[in-house]
């Protein structure tokens, strides 16, 4: 830590003695760290009819003004060039005022795409226009001429100083263009071994979005490291919502060289040396993670499940690590790169053989924001706030991925919440404040099927997410139960479910007989909380049985009480009770023979805000 500050007050004040015009160092030097903690966030989206401001509002919330909000803590705009210069740069800075009031920030904000006059009118495809911005080998600085240090004949550059010095108090993130791997032809996911892969060559300009050679675009990297570093330190410079490790491979074994990328006299560094923060898209559904070949039936196996989907968004993850790796960042060679995803979700709807249902993406949002953060991803931005079309209307997956149903032409604050939008307010709500604890999750010990993580705040409390790993087709159900280890000293906690941020209902259970379903709870231990201990007592004489058993339990006060029966998928069999008032006493319920088939169940006991769960075997 001592070493990693002196090298910043090093280069700060480097900086500061050389001006503005320049800094002397990039980030195969340093990163700073970032001490913000997790940010849940999303992409807002345009739709006919609303601001970004009421975008905003019912994105956070205002809870005094009657609006509901789904969790947002920091967005994802776009300040593209062309805007800019249409409307002028102050355009949007009050607007991003409005969201600071909210409680927003940090934001990652994409940029790039030049206006008409500064678009580059070459050709490097022969049938497209070059995407990118004219005049990038221009020298980045000048003399001060026109009233800038930037050279105002580089484009970009220019583009860049103006931008960041007006908005550098709202956004920590710059995100420089959006998706600019997109692929058109494949190759980019061809084998490393393929002559036309991404890995082996570096990618044509008419393959991908970008329409301009590679090293343009690591020149861009280069110009916005130099320029905005030097307009605001504190500020990360990003890469452009990747979905592909290949193409992160060839950003870093090239220049901005226009020469074939290679190093010589004025491009020394590659690109690895102008970012600092690795940003990625992760569409499980699209890129194959729900499936795999099988040789036996000489066709995919389809695994279309949450756990399988959030699987997929790490394994991503982990596959351009192994690009920076290779490349030397893993803070021995060079500092480690910082990583967040700008776009993720699942539909709620299936379309063709992708996954869909609303239990699914409600299970995949939260147990993403936990996986994220056990796997040092600093932000998660969902991919919508809203709907474009309603269930009905929908003719792809994009249409169905937001928080909100159908926002275009839905009258301001009339909007309704998916469910998808309580699942990612209980989670962003209940884990406000509180960061991934490596430690207490090993302590844990979770056993096979049961996955989560514990969540400590500044002052010591814990929550704990947990939830039965899911692993069929199609099938979002699963059933463990779970003790927590006794040496944690929990003897009872709250339970709240999936969406509690609806719901607003918890309950209290025991540590030793907590189970567990394919969708998230929220435990938190109860401090000096004592009970009778009849009071959480169920039992059941004969047990196992073959023919009858009957189940005694204790009603304490005058109150609510289910009694119910599952299977152990978690799948409901029987509810036997389930009543708002049952007088305080002993009862005894009586199970016919012929009710249950033979099996292993789950009885479930509920009064008030206590339950408890016992396991129950007929012969």
């Amino acid at each position: 830590m001592f070493l990693r500050l002196f090298l910043l007050l090093t280069i700060l004040l480097g900086c500061f003695q050389i001006g503005q015009s320049q800094i002397n160092y990039t980030a195969n030097d340093f990163i700073p760290p970032y001490e913000r903690g997790f940010l849940v966030g999303a992409n807002l989206g345009f739709y006919n009819g609303w601001t970004d401001e009421q975008l905003a509002e019912i994105a956070v919330g205002i809870p005094d003004m009657g609006i509901e909000g789904v969790g947002i803590e920091t967005l994802r705009p776009a300040l593209p060039e062309h805007f800019l210069e249409q409307y002028g740069y102050d355009i949007r800075v009050n607007t991003f005022e409005y969201y600071q009031s909210l409680g927003l920030k940090d934001h990652t904000v994409f940029i790039g795409y030049p206006s008409e006059a500064h678009q580059e009118n070459v050709f490097h495809c022969p049938t497209v226009r070059s995407q990118t911005f004219a005049n990038l080998y221009e020298e980045i600085w000048d003399n001060g001429e026109n009233g800038t240090p930037v050279n105002d004949e580089n484009y970009y550059a220019l583009y860049l100083y103006k931008m960041v010095s007006r908005y550098k108090p709202y956004v920590k993130f710059w995100e420089i263009w959006n998706e600019p791997d997109y692929d058109y032809v494949g190759n980019s996911s061809e084998p490393k071994n393929d002559p036309n892969s991404w890995w082996q060559r570096n990618p044509d300009p008419c393959e991908h979005a970008f329409h301009a050679p590679i090293t343009h675009y690591v020149r861009m990297l280069r110009i916005s490291y130099e320029v905005i570093k030097s307009v605001d330190p504190e500020a990360y410079i990003t890469l452009g919502g990747l979905g592909y490790p290949s193409y992160l491979h060839a950003i870093l074994r090239n220049t901005d060289n226009p020469n074939n990328g290679s190093i010589s006299v004025g491009y020394a560094k590659r690109g690895g040396a102008y970012f600092d923060v690795l940003s990625f898209h992760s569409y499980p559904h699209i890129d194959g993670s729900l499936r795999y070949w099988s040789d036996a039936i000489s066709d995919f196996v389809q695994v279309r499940h949450s756990d399988r989907a959030v699987q997929g968004v790490i394994r991503l993850k982990n596959e351009f690590e192994e690009v920076l790796e290779e490349f030397g960042y893993n803070d021995k060679q060079y500092p480690k790169k910082l990583n967040i995803i700008t776009e993720s979700n699942i539909p709620r709807k299936e379309f063709g053989f992708y996954i869909g249902s609303d239990i699914a993406q409600c299970n995949f949002l939260i147990k993403a924001l936990v996986e994220c953060q056990k796997n040092d991803i600093l932000q998660y931005h969902v991919f919508h706030l809203g709907e474009y079309k309603t269930l009905e209307e929908a003719t792809n997956e994009y249409e169905l991925m937001g928080l909100y149903k159908k926002l275009p032409f839905t009258t301001p604050y009339e909007q309704e919440i998916n469910l998808s939008g309580y699942a990612y307010k209980t989670a962003s709500d209940l884990l406000k404040g509180y960061r991934y604890d490596a430690q207490q999750t090993a302590k844990l010990e979770m056993p096979d099927f049961v996955n989560g993580a514990a969540f400590r705040n500044e002052i010591g409390e814990y929550t704990y997410v947990l939830w039965a790993e899911t692993f069929d087709d199609r099938d979002e159900y699963a059933f463990q139960m779970y003790s927590l280890p006794s040496n944690l000293g929990h003897d009872f906690l709250t339970s709240k479910e999936w969406n509690y941020a609806k719901t607003k209902k918890q309950c209290i259970i025991n540590a030793q007989e907590i189970p567990l379903n394919g969708s998230p709870i929220f435990l938190k231990p109860l401090k000096d909380y004592t009970a009778d201990k009849d009071e959480l007592t169920i039992q059941s004489s004969p047990n196992p049985f073959v023919a009858e058993t009957s189940i005694h339990y204790i009603v304490k006060e005058d109150t609510n009480v289910r009694l119910a029966i599952y299977n152990t998928s978690g799948q409901l069999v029987q509810n036997l009770i389930n009543t708002d008032l049952q007088k305080a006493g002993r009862y005894q319920y009586t199970i016919p023979d012929g009710l249950l088939d033979s099996g292993v169940y789950l009885v479930n006991f509920q009064q008030g805000e206590t339950q408890m769960t016992m396991k129950l075997v007929k012969f």
